[in-house]
């Protein structure tokens, strides 16, 4: 997991704007349940963690199977797609990603 003055200034007000705040205090992120990884960190914490059986295994591969490939989406990977499909998920940059827990 990174910490916000790990960001690079590009990578912040990124996350600033997806957020739709001007800034983040010391304690706004963690008050918000939203933690920024890596992005296969975070893919690991979203998708690989929560299987627990063979059948949570086959609905994540038919998930990828399912996924659509467009033009705009020529230079992404499975990974990247999947993590952006998801709604509280947040792309900082290529490497790094923020994701809003419930």
């Amino acid at each position: 997991m990174l910490d916000y003055n790990d960001l690079t200034d590009n990578e912040k007000r990124n996350l600033r704007n997806a957020l739709s705040v001007e800034r983040i205090h010391q304690f706004y992120l963690e008050d918000n349940n939203i933690l920024i990884m890596e992005a296969k960190e975070l893919f690991e914490y979203i998708y690989i963690l929560d299987i627990k059986k063979l059948n949570d295994a086959v609905n994540l591969i038919d998930r990828i199977l399912e996924i659509n490939i467009t033009t705009e989406d020529t230079n992404k990977n499975v990974m990247e797609k999947l993590l952006e499909s998801k709604a509280n998920v947040y792309k900082l940059s290529n490497e790094h990603y923020a994701y809003k827990e419930n």
